[in-house]
């Protein structure tokens, strides 16, 4: 005797031949780039190293922008040959010798992240450095006598696009110390503290590491300034030159970072002075006013305020034990 089917069994079997369920069951393959075509933009030739051969011929002859053109209509319709990487590589060579230089980089990093191992990986990324040096240096907007006004902020994206695709590579700490040097001195602090960050935790073997240090330390002292009461921000910042002095001691900047360590010194015994002074004179609750004198003593005993301290811990002492007697 046949059973029935039930409805669950049913649905089960009509969720089970769903065309989605059917095609997320088939396996995963990765396919080839399929080529694009284009009607305004078709090769000269049929076959990918003819066009390349074609491409080369036009930029020895001086046309430049039709060399361009069949360069990337190879990259278009042959994306998958050795003839392709060879077009990408030219095309951002044209782009950067018209000084298009955002798009020379951009076209640089597709080569970087579709032919990788078909192209001198070094060398590409050493024209990458020369873009984002060349970006930072240079003036914009100008215009007749107007000299424009620097902007090295843009260089940030091609920077980062060099330590992403070679992070390995012999020159990634430097720029990775670039990026937080921009971002120091176009006052993004908290950033610039990030960038700085990462030159020690991925490159702690590498020359950089000690004016990333440094950077870090100061940038973290400049942040401070701007909150001078702030009492963590100061102390962050001298734990931070602390270790450097102490790591570096011989370092060009050791004299700089022992004299942002004075002033914050200065700085904090000054804020917790004027804590003891708070419960001393306008709380008017001397215990409190003794364990916080007590305390300053111990963190700055070279402070300009001991010797009023001392005078005024031993007077409250006197005055506690007077009561406590009473």
């Amino acid at each position: 005797m046949t059973r029935p089917i039930s409805l669950l069994s049913f649905g089960l079997a009509l969720f089970l031949l769903h065309p989605a369920t059917v095609e997320a069951k088939r396996p995963y393959y990765e396919e080839e780039r399929e080529p694009r075509r284009f009607r305004l933009l078709r090769p000269k030739m049929d076959a990918p190293d003819r066009q390349l051969a074609y491409a080369n011929e036009l930029r020895e002859a001086g046309r430049r922008r039709g060399a361009r053109r069949q360069y990337r209509a190879l990259v278009r319709y042959w994306p998958n040959t050795p003839e392709a990487a060879h077009a990408q590589y030219a095309r951002a060579q044209l782009l950067e010798e018209r000084g298009r230089l955002f798009r020379a980089s951009e076209e640089y990093a597709t080569l970087l992240e579709n032919y990788t191992g078909m192209v001198p990986h070094a060398q590409v990324l050493e024209r990458k450095f020369e873009i984002a040096e060349t970006i930072r240096e240079q003036r914009r907007a100008r215009f007749l006598i107007f000299p424009g006004f620097h902007a090295p902020e843009r260089a940030i994206p091609v920077l980062e696009s060099i330590v992403e695709h070679g992070p390995r590579w012999e020159r990634a700490p430097d720029a990775q110390l670039l990026i937080g040097q921009i971002k120091e001195d176009t006052g993004k602090l908290e950033e610039a503290i990030i960038a700085y960050d990462r030159v020690e935790f991925r490159y702690p073997r590498s020359p950089q590491v000690e004016e990333a240090a440094f950077g870090k330390a100061r940038a973290l002292y400049q942040l401070s300034q701007e909150y001078p009461n702030h009492v963590d921000g100061a102390e962050t910042a001298m734990h931070a030159l602390a270790i450097f002095v102490r790591n570096h001691p011989d370092s060009e900047h050791a004299p700089e970072a022992r004299e942002y360590m004075r002033t914050l010194y200065d700085r904090l015994a000054r804020i917790k002075f004027e804590k003891a002074r708070y419960y001393d004179r306008i709380a008017r609750a001397p215990k409190a006013a003794i364990t916080s004198y007590e305390l300053f003593l111990e963190e700055f005993p070279d402070s300009v305020y001991v010797d009023f301290a001392e005078r005024r811990l031993e007077t409250l002492r006197a005055k506690v034990g007077e009561k406590d007697e009473g």
